[in-house]
């Protein structure tokens, strides 16, 4: 296959449409629950930006992710955590039924969409 500066502009074209699709799959519809990290100054705020009830995991930690446990609401769950995190809350959600259906590494911490 030949390279060329157009060969290689509708690749860079076809990889951007992918990548802002799935975040567009990920965005969606407001998720029923988000799971952030007080503790990080980046998960603080993507908490911030969803109007949906949240769970802290530097108070459920210490809680031994009671609320979590119990039930979690239906439909889909978002966090951006560490990897730590998210496979915690991964075993708990699979009891549960759920799926991890979208993650994606955003520097040290992960962005994650379970339903």
């Amino acid at each position: 296959m030949k390279l060329s500066r157009r060969s290689l502009i509708k690749v860079g074209a076809v990889a951007s449409l992918a990548a802002s699709g799935t975040a567009r799959a990920m965005a969606g519809a407001a998720p029923a629950l988000v799971i952030y990290d007080s503790r990080l100054p980046e998960s603080r705020a993507f908490a911030a930006l969803i109007p949906a009830p949240r769970i802290d995991v530097a108070q459920e930690d210490a809680r031994f992710w009671a609320s979590l446990r119990a039930a979690a609401p239906k439909g889909r769950i978002a966090g951006l955590t560490r990897w730590s995190d998210l496979v915690v809350v991964r075993g708990y959600l699979e009891e549960q039924g759920r799926r991890l259906r979208h993650e994606m590494r955003q520097g040290m911490l992960f962005r994650w969409d379970m339903g």
